[in-house]
């Protein structure tokens, strides 16, 4: 194998034949004579360790990395995780290696966000590279965190709010408040997927993959009704946060908490469905929870059947007087 400089346009390309057959065509991303040579030999050295010792020897982090994006993987935090890994051979990445790379590509990060921007991209981009062959399977452990802790809201918030927001900002926030959907769901929603006869809202593809149907609520559908378009999509905001910004105004004016959307709408919804004597895995399948036990995790708490055991032996078992012995 002998790669060839080829110059387009002043720039330099590798052109050749790989030891395994394939056909190189590679920019080699310089106008200098001299630097196009260097890098046409690392080229061909590289081409032929992976002919002799396979790509596990020589793939990268940021090689995997690229190939997982080109893969059609989730570009979004690649980029800095990925700098911080530079020229690490992926099959030798540990899960230190990881948790310290993510320090360094985030250095005031908190737990959280080193986990969302780096620990989860790290962990996809390694997987890719273990289905691809190029690496064994690691776990890497993130960074541990306190949970938020959320507030569940009932009709009154909802009212407080309204006279401060459009009637469709309303319906949207009546909809997730009452069907349990997340705002992606709602705002992906077109004409097309309403049932009114039938008070139906069909979603074709939620965050776990799965189509889902909503039932709507008489109020819900009036209002969908009221602001429906004649085509295109029911609630009229394309980007979440010109919902939010919206909302945040409307919490201000209305003197309540601005608690975003999950929590007046999937996170009441459940908490409702549990204080009316709904079990977790009818929770599960009406809001669209592919876990059962996520479910059970979050609204069922060990503290709350405590109380609810007080009150049988503190309550009624108290008020049984024992018949005297005769």
């Amino acid at each position: 194998m002998r790669l060839k400089i080829v110059w387009k346009s002043g720039w330099a390309h590798a052109h050749g034949t790989a030891p395994d057959g394939q056909r190189v065509r590679c920019a080699l991303k310089t106008r200098d004579a001299g630097r196009a040579e260097e890098a046409r030999a690392q080229l061909e050295a590289r081409l032929w360790k992976i002919g002799l010792y396979g790509p596990d020897h020589v793939i990268t982090f940021e090689e995997c990395a690229l190939a997982y994006v080109e893969d059609g993987g989730e570009a979004r935090f690649i980029l800095p995780i990925s700098k911080a890994l530079a020229g690490r051979k992926l099959r030798d990445v540990t899960p230190k290696d990881v948790r310290d790379a993510a320090r360094v590509a985030y250095p005031n990060g908190s737990a959280a966000t080193l986990n969302r921007q780096a620990i989860t991209p790290a962990r996809a981009v390694i997987n890719f590279g273990h289905a691809q062959g190029w690496c064994g399977a690691i776990k890497v452990r993130g960074f541990p965190t306190d949970r938020p802790k959320r507030q569940a809201v009932g009709r009154a918030y909802l009212d407080k709010l309204r006279p401060h927001l459009p009637v469709p900002m309303f319906a949207l926030m009546l909809f997730l408040h009452t069907t349990g959907r997340r705002i992606g769901d709602a705002l992906g929603l077109t004409v097309a997927d309403l049932d009114m006869q039938r008070m139906r809202a069909v979603i074709g593809r939620t965050k776990n993959g799965d189509p889902a149907i909503a039932v709507l609520t008489a109020e819900v559908a009036a209002l969908m009704t009221q602001i429906m378009p004649q085509e295109g999509r029911v609630f009229p905001y394309v980007a979440r946060s010109s919902v939010y910004a919206t909302l945040r105004r409307a919490c201000k004016a209305a003197g309540v908490v601005y608690l975003g959307t999950h929590q007046p709408g999937r996170h009441s919804y459940a908490t409702a469905l549990l204080s009316a004597g709904f079990q977790s895995s009818e929770i599960a399948e009406a809001g669209g929870w592919k876990s059962v036990r996520l479910v059970a995790e979050t609204y069922e708490h060990p503290q709350s059947a405590a109380e609810r055991a007080a009150m049988v032996f503190g309550g009624k078992l108290a008020q049984k007087k024992t018949a005297p012995k005769k």
